[in-house]
């Protein structure tokens, strides 16, 4: 009997643990996320402000060149703006936004930020793109900024947390 109230407490202390570690990796994967958004964002400028390159053809410049979590997102946008399927940019963009970027890091607030960025980016002309453009990235390395300043004192917080519960439960338990 006593040895399985040690390994219950074991594998509570275990578990507890594991899940401060993971909050505390998803938190860095997110701010990695945000940083290769904020990149790839970067890029489609360039694309468009100096080579003139149309947002459709950008995209796929885009998807071409990239290996990252976000190459399916860019290549799943640029084969269905290439399909002519009447769908807008705005809806193009959303669908893949919530399909293709399951897998990674961002939080729901972030891939709402990305559908707004989409929204606005579609339709307008040059100019306004670039605006849209610039604005997004003064968003996103904002976002980075304010992830960074608090990560460290998050991620020990997670860490130490995650022990912590797991010893009180334990405690609590025994």
């Amino acid at each position: 009997m006593e040895i399985t109230k040690v390994v219950g407490c074991i594998l509570i202390i275990l578990s507890s643990t594991l899940m401060g570690f993971y909050y505390s990796n998803q938190l860095k994967c997110r701010i990695e996320d945000l940083r290769e958004v904020r990149k790839l964002i970067v890029l489609l400028r360039g694309d468009i402000r100096y080579s003139n390159t149309p947002l459709p053809e950008a995209i796929s410049s885009i998807a071409r060149r990239h290996e990252g979590s976000f190459k399916s997102f860019f290549t799943k946008v640029s084969e269905k703006l290439g399909e002519f399927g009447g769908s807008t940019f705005a809806q193009i963009w959303k669908e893949a936004v919530e399909e293709e970027l399951l897998e990674t890091c961002l939080s729901k607030q972030d891939k709402s930020q990305l559908i707004q960025f989409g929204e606005n980016l579609g339709y307008l002309d040059k100019e306004m793109q670039m605006n849209t453009l610039n604005l997004f990235i003064l968003q996103v390395e904002e976002e980075i900024k304010e992830l960074t300043k608090t990560a460290k004192e998050k991620v020990y917080l997670y860490n130490s947390l995650g022990i912590m519960t797991g010893i009180f439960i334990t405690i609590i338990l025994l």
